[in-house]
């Protein structure tokens, strides 16, 4: 099931996605010290795991699919960031979000 980001804030704060990530939504965590890399993994409560093949969420950014953690992304670009869990995931985009995804819509900027 999507939560949508309705009421959708960042804090000047935010100073990486994953801040934004984690703290707004229940039921994600970042796994390891993959954090201090630049690529973390998130898992979303109720992914598909298993002892030997651990499903981390995939990432939809404005509908480019990507499996890599998004850290490019400055937080005060983004518009809006839906979670959908392992099964609407799979529905969506097959096997490959077996661990859930998660969708970012960026703003677009006018150029004057």
């Amino acid at each position: 099931m999507s939560k949508p980001s309705s009421a959708f804030t960042i804090s000047p704060a935010a100073t990486t996605l994953i801040d934004v990530i984690v703290g707004k939504f229940p039921g994600i965590s970042v796994i390891g010290d993959n954090v201090a890399n630049g690529n973390p993994k998130i898992l979303i409560r109720g992914g598909s795991l298993s002892i030997n093949n651990q499903a981390y969420a995939i990432y939809d950014v404005d509908g480019s699919l990507q499996t890599d953690f998004p850290s490019y992304i400055d937080p005060q670009n983004v518009k809006s960031i839906s979670i959908l869990k392992s099964l609407a995931a799979t529905n969506r985009y097959g096997g490959i979000a077996r661990g859930g995804a998660i969708i970012i819509k960026l703003k677009w900027w006018k150029n004057i």
